[in-house]
């Protein structure tokens, strides 16, 4: 049996280099995409890590603020308000003073 010949002529040489720049813009046009939303996330990443590193920055201020505080007390030592004020949360109280328990609450 003899075969069938296709009627359909192979592409020309413009024809493939036509559809070759065509697949070539395509890809660019991927790749650019592709970079412009990459660019887009990576702003958001710095963005949110600056914004953490301020946090912190603050968080450190207020350390170092209430580390100086505690410092400053250790050197000047406790006060004898201080001591009593200590005293009485634990349940201490002066020889000279009486106190009253407020039972209608209870």
């Amino acid at each position: 049996m003899p075969q069938k010949r296709s009627k359909r002529r192979p592409p020309s040489e413009k024809q493939v280099n036509k559809r070759n720049r065509v697949i070539f813009r395509i890809v660019l046009i991927c790749l650019a995409f592709y970079g412009v939303i990459s660019i887009v996330q990576i702003q958001n990443q710095i963005t949110q890590k600056e914004n953490e590193v301020l946090e912190m920055k603050s968080r450190i201020q207020q350390q170092t603020e209430n580390n100086d505080a505690l410092r400053e007390q250790v050197e000047k030592g406790l006060s004898d308000e201080q001591i009593a004020a200590i005293a009485r949360k634990q349940g201490y109280i002066m020889p000279s003073e009486r106190v009253f328990a407020d039972s209608s609450s209870k």
